[in-house]
């Protein structure tokens, strides 16, 4: 069975674009960090509004609360806690490769992969999930604070031989 593919709707398409913009614009003029390859990279503000969209589909996709959150770049310490969608979901857009990155601050949370499935965001593929922990785990004993995961390594509860725990089922 292939991957679910998320329908946005007009209402929810410009509520995210607000969410992407807003995000985009409270980081106006804050450099990028050290690791960033900007010849590698798509422009912030579509990529903000890309990252929302894919936050929205998996909140529609898992039945979760989705905060829709934005908040001025001084206020980032004080929401840095809150999951992307949920009390434990971690939503990371893939857009180009094959993977997902997994971090150590994900910690106690599930990290989702999804992409746009068009060019104008409209639609989402949800490319599965995997326990963060089960990946820090991974780390232990390495210098490593970040892992790319495979998307063919990830639960996939639509996928007809894959097994998956009780509490990350779809609609439980």
């Amino acid at each position: 069975m292939s991957s679910p593919i998320i329908t946005i709707m007009p209402w929810e398409y410009e509520r995210a674009f607000a969410v992407g913009a807003g995000r985009f614009t409270a980081n106006w003029g804050v450099p990028d960090a050290e690791y960033y390859d900007r010849s590698r990279m798509e422009e912030d503000r579509n990529a903000q509004v890309a990252a929302a969209i894919c936050e929205l589909a998996v909140a529609k996709h898992t039945g979760k609360y989705w905060h829709a959150g934005v908040w001025h770049r001084s206020d980032h310490g004080k929401y840095k806690h809150l999951a992307d969608v949920g009390d434990d979901i971690e939503v990371r857009r893939v857009r180009t490769g094959n993977a997902v990155k997994v971090r150590a601050k994900d910690k106690g949370k599930i990290v989702w992969a999804a992409r746009t499935a068009d060019n104008e965001y409209r639609t989402v593929e949800i490319l599965g999930f995997i326990s963060a922990d089960d990946v820090i785990a991974s780390l232990v004993g390495t210098y490593q604070s970040e892992k790319y995961v495979e998307i063919d390594s990830l639960n996939r509860p639509w996928a007809d031989n894959q097994r998956v725990a009780p509490e990350y089922r779809i609609g439980t």
